[in-house]
């Protein structure tokens, strides 16, 4: 299928970025984030917030000072004290149900190229599913506690290894021929973000509190890879007449996209639940809908659309996909990416390819208890609705 011309040069754009790790920083000074203002994954939750964000907003008021505990945080957010923004508006990706607050420590991936904008994300809290981590929405003191050490433990331990710029592009690709998929698997990722540490930090930052922590979750490099995903995504905003995919995400009740063309206008569905296997003795209906920025992994073009790479990935979703999602790389992807030489993956997802083929991307997402409780259940593949990528080419063409 040729390549629409406005599509190529957004194309153009996406390749040319090189997002690199160049600082930790709070979102108040990465983003100009104004207190009592929560930034959320996904679209504008236009009607309620589901539960877990709540939680996680209740955790942020006590940790930013705005409230003094758990029930005063929550009397703050019913009386309408706490404005949220798609964390994606402001060039920031979070996980799940986690929310980011003005005090809040973010990495800051930025483009060498100078085309993009500079990315931010949270730290990651690790943690399998019962942790307290954010990106699961429990409430608790247990999830202030570990939010407090992630920002004034880890942040200022991990900081000066971006006193000079890290490339992110190369440890993807190579991570990826090791069997990553940069979404879910960040075991190999992980080890060459540890070596990038010791060679910067020491040995001693490994046997610290902070770096045994590190040390423990690969999934840390996660949120590295979301803020690195924006911001070469960012790079490729703004040209009129493009639908290259440039802001992708779920809050839990509605999923949504941007598209070049349009910056900043989201166009969005109703969120279903990711299919999945769900710890007992809970099932899908417990879950939320599609939630998370991490979504822009597959925006970009890895994680579920890159699964070739990743047995351990195809063993945890088997049953609920087929052979097809194989060829949806090829069928959707634009071009293998040039910084990618190692795995030839490839990048550059288009509404217009998405309504050409007539087959939607896929994507792997977490699954949430909706009920706030039970915090993070398994994880799941996702197929977005169509609509949102036929809304955004008819808008395009009108």
């Amino acid at each position: 299928m040729p390549i629409a011309p406005a599509d190529s040069q957004a194309l153009e754009q996406l390749m040319a970025a090189r997002p690199a790790w160049t600082g930790v920083k709070t979102a108040g000074e990465a983003v100009g984030l104004e207190r009592h203002t929560l930034l959320h994954s996904g679209p504008p939750a236009e009607k309620a917030h589901v539960t877990p964000t709540l939680n996680s907003a209740a955790v942020a008021c006590v940790f930013e000072g705005w409230a003094k505990d758990l029930d005063d945080a929550d009397a703050l957010l019913t009386s309408g004290g706490i404005r949220f923004e798609p964390a994606q508006d402001r060039n920031v990706a979070t996980p799940l149900a986690a929310v980011v607050s003005p005090s809040m420590q973010v990495v800051e991936l930025s483009d060498l190229n100078g085309a993009g904008s500079p990315a931010y994300a949270p730290l990651n809290g690790g943690g399998t599913g019962g942790a307290p981590a954010a990106r699961y929405g429990r409430k608790s003191q247990a999830a202030i506690d570990l939010l407090r050490f992630l920002n004034h433990d880890v942040a200022p331990a991990i900081a000066r290894a971006a006193e000079e710029p890290v490339p992110w592009l190369p440890i993807v690709d190579e991570a990826l021929t090791r069997g990553d998929d940069a979404h879910l698997r960040h075991l190999e990722a992980h080890k060459i973000l540890m070596g990038i540490l010791d060679t910067h930090l020491g040995r001693v930052f490994a046997e610290t509190e902070a770096g045994i922590f590190v040390g423990e979750w690969p999934i840390f490099h996660l949120n590295f890879w979301m803020a690195a995903a924006r911001c070469a995504l960012s790079a490729a905003a703004g040209v009129p007449g493009s639908g290259l995919i440039t802001a992708f995400g779920g809050n839990g009740a509605e999923f949504g996209l941007q598209v070049s063309g349009f910056p900043g206008r989201w166009f969005t569905e109703k969120a279903d639940v990711p299919r999945g296997n769900v710890r007992a003795p809970y099932t899908l209906d417990s879950c939320v809908g599609a939630y998370g920025d991490s979504a822009l992994a597959e925006g970009f073009g890895l994680g579920a659309m890159s699964l070739s790479y990743c047995p351990d990935m195809q063993a945890l979703h088997e049953g609920f996909y087929d052979d097809s999602i194989y060829m949806l790389p090829e069928t959707l992807l634009m071009a293998v990416h040039p910084a990618f030489p190692l795995s030839g993956a490839r990048a550059g997802l288009s509404a217009r390819a998405v309504m050409a083929r007539g087959q939607v991307p896929v994507v792997e997402l977490g699954l949430v208890e909706k009920l706030g409780i039970d915090g993070g259940l398994g994880a799941g593949l996702y197929r977005p609705p169509v609509a949102p990528f036929a809304d955004a080419c008819a808008a395009l063409d009108g």
